[in-house]
């Protein structure tokens, strides 16, 4: 009998943290019934976090930090890093942290439990986004999958994923591939869930949330709650900026899958015209999971907004 615990690699992305870096990395490793090793990369902070960080590699094995290297410039560019640099063999899961979250106790055993249930090498969840004020919201990812979903969203915050190694490795190929585009996708996220799908692995979305997401003015990209998180994704979408990312998605998963309505897709966005739009219609109903974003994408592509 093999009584060896679950081992999982941690990569941590790091700027300018230091405020929100011991409540998250002590609910790293607090977690329950499974052996946590942490990697770090600091994106050049100034505020003290690589200090911070130093401080708890010399206190906790289990922490480990990357050398010093040049501005990554993005979140998305710093755990790319942190994909193509750490060394994984001999770990069992590998999971993407923010800097500034806090996670619950249970959160890496249930998400090994269900990707095991459900034979997914994918797996993340519904989170609870909090405010300094004491606000509290419930963000739901766990729409059911839609045939091309991966093409047009992420399968929610990544600092809720879990991935096999099997998979993890897939997204490093990528990332290390010259041919492929992966590395100029925005969001590190997204990509991992579009290369799981494009493989035609399995992504589980778990409706149970597993993670406090802080949300402040630092956030990358935070929750997409009120009025002006809703007024940056229309202004996205009218500065072409959602069309570019779904077209650079699309690429990296036709390289993989060569599904013939991928390359359809990309065919239509790069298109303005109104037979194109018509076109992009038909993609809609397998597009995002939400029916009400579904309704909005139709209604922006009618508009000509997208």
């Amino acid at each position: 009998m093999n009584n060896r615990a679950t081992k999982i690699a941690v990569l941590m992305a790091v700027k300018n943290g230091f405020a929100y870096l011991p409540q998250q990395i002590d609910s790293i490793l607090n977690q329950q019934h499974c052996q946590v090793s942490v990697f770090v990369s600091d994106d050049l902070s100034t505020d003290g976090s690589l200090e911070l960080l130093q401080s708890y590699t010399v206190r906790n094995k289990n922490i480990n930090l990357l050398p010093t290297g040049l501005p990554s410039g993005s979140s998305a560019k710093n755990f790319y890093r942190l994909t193509t640099e750490v060394e994984t063999e001999g770990f069992d899961y590998i999971a993407f942290s923010d800097q500034d979250d806090i996670w619950l106790p249970n959160k890496l055993m249930r998400h090994i439990e269900l990707a095991k249930e459900h034979n997914a090498d994918g797996v993340s969840s519904n989170v609870i986004a909090f405010w300094p004020d004491g606000r509290e919201f419930l963000l739901e990812k766990a729409q059911p999958q839609q045939k091309f979903d991966f093409l047009f969203e992420s399968a929610g915050p990544g600092c809720t994923y879990l991935m096999t190694s099997r998979l993890f490795c897939k997204i490093r190929e990528q990332l290390l591939d010259n041919n492929s585009p992966a590395k100029e996708v925005a969001f590190h996220d997204w990509l991992a869930y579009a290369i799981c799908r494009a493989y035609g692995y399995h992504w589980f979305i778990d409706s149970e949330p597993s993670i406090r997401y802080r949300q402040h003015p630092s956030n990358t990209y935070g929750a997409n709650v009120g009025l002006n998180a809703k007024w940056l994704r229309l202004r996205q979408l009218k500065q072409r900026w959602y069309r570019d990312e779904i077209i650079r998605i699309a690429a990296v998963c036709y390289k993989i899958s060569a599904e013939p309505d991928i390359d359809r897709l990309i065919q239509v966005l790069e298109k303005n015209s109104l037979s194109a739009r018509l076109m992009l219609l038909g993609f809609v109903p397998s597009s995002r999971r939400k029916l009400s974003d579904r309704c909005l994408l139709a209604g922006a592509i009618v508009a000509g907004v997208f």
